[in-house]
């Protein structure tokens, strides 16, 4: 049996990454960059004007009334055609090219603008200006060839407006591993179903099927495989064909638990099998090698807590590391124990809680009253898991704890 930071540590070593892909633009929030992200322009593209105004020449504008002669309009999406020379401005709005020879902008609402027969002239209403006023320079924001993503970064909606402005308009990302999901158990019945005498409802087929589904990914479940060495084969196969299958129930040690033996005559390799944690000990990881395609197989505990608690740090973990991330625990915040609990063995335990304090100062968090592992009541009440270290079994109210949200 080994520790949680070996499981992970065993994840890491033996996941590929996933195949790379180029997503559309649209397609890709919540994708893992592949690669940098690199600019092919310029931001801004050139010295331009922040401001509705006046492009001038910051010496021409001196204490007392300075008057200036208009000599074009410059729009955003314009470029200006005349260089700004001595006691001359161009009409300038938000975003434009600053013409050439100007080097500051006056704001309009300092300005009086009046018109002659010779043209528009425009009175500036102040006595100085310093050089640079109101004007961004060619390439201040990045310059083309800068990296604006590093790899692995993962894409968020707001991010979507930088790509498309350095031209990404095809994302090279990951490829999101497809999932195939499949209790097993005799004692199993769709949850469509009352169960007869010694059968429960399948609750962890659809559980996990929704839980790979809510990270974005192709799932399919493959029904329920009974306890039938055939049937089961079968079926393992056809998990085989996606790049993640997940199983629960068979895996223990009892003399039904058929799972790991008809993996291994499927060419599943076993990585690590039970894992020193409550709930979830029983819980099995193999790799299937080809030369085109890897896929990763847990086999996670039939009661359904069990189930979750695995999906949740384990086969997160591997997903995460196929597409761009390291495998590790999930992310998971300090928090306070609202009231004294007790634990018991010598295992770390994940307990469902619920949070009941969240300030910028302080976070509390409330052990629930829990079961065990088939016991998925508390879980329908439950924020996410608080990790109780086997090295003390009495946990005062006010100690801190490591709170994993769901």
């Amino acid at each position: 049996m080994i520790s949680t930071n070996e499981a992970f540590e065993l994840i890491r070593d033996s996941v590929r990454p996933a195949r790379l892909q180029m997503l559309p633009l649209a397609e890709s929030v919540g994708c893992r960059l592949a690669e940098p992200i690199r600019s092919d322009v310029d931001s801004p593209p050139h010295d331009k004007s922040v401001m509705d105004g006046f492009a001038v020449r910051s010496q021409d504008i001196q204490p007392g009334m300075s008057e200036l002669k208009v000599i074009e309009t410059v729009v955003a999406g314009g470029w200006s055609e005349r260089e700004v020379g001595q006691g001359q401005a161009t009409r300038i709005m938000t975003g434009a090219p600053l013409p050439a020879g100007a080097d500051a902008v006056v704001m309009i609402e300092l300005a009086d603008v009046r018109s002659d027969d010779s043209g528009d002239w425009v009175q500036i209403n102040i006595d100085q200006m310093p050089s640079g006023k109101h004007r961004m320079t060619q390439a201040a924001n990045f310059a083309a060839g800068e990296v604006v993503f590093d790899a692995r970064h993962s894409i968020r909606p707001i991010d979507i407006g930088l790509l498309a402005e350095v031209g990404c308009h095809s994302v090279p990302t990951y490829a999101k591993p497809s999932v195939a999901v499949l209790p097993t158990g005799n004692e199993l019945v769709g949850c469509e179903h009352l169960p007869d005498r010694g059968h429960i409802r399948n609750s962890n087929g659809p559980m996990l099927t929704a839980m790979a589904e809510s990270l974005g990914l192709p799932t399919t479940s493959l029904g329920i495989g009974r306890d039938d060495p055939t049937q089961l084969s079968q079926l393992i196969e056809l998990g085989l064909d996606h790049d993640v299958f997940i199983l629960s129930g068979g895996v223990s040690a009892g003399m039904m638990d058929l799972v790991p033996g008809l993996l291994k005559e499927q060419g599943v390799e076993q990585i690590f099998h039970k894992v020193k944690m409550k709930p979830g000990k029983p819980v099995w990881f193999g790799v299937r090698n080809a030369d085109d395609r890897q896929t990763l197989v847990f086999g996670l505990p039939g009661n359904p807590v069990s189930s979750m608690v695995g999906f949740h740090l384990f086969v997160r973990a591997a997903i995460d590391q196929m597409t761009g991330g390291t495998a590790g625990e999930p992310e998971s915040m300090s928090c306070l124990l609202a009231s004294p609990h007790q634990t018991r063995g010598d295992r770390p335990t994940y307990w469902p809680g619920r949070l009941i304090k969240d300030d910028q100062t302080t976070r509390t968090v409330e052990p629930l009253a829990w079961n065990g592992s088939s016991d998925l009541r508390a879980l329908g009440q439950a924020d996410g898991l608080i990790y109780f270290s086997p090295e003390s079994h009495d946990h005062p109210a006010g100690e801190t704890v490591e709170f994993f949200p769901l």
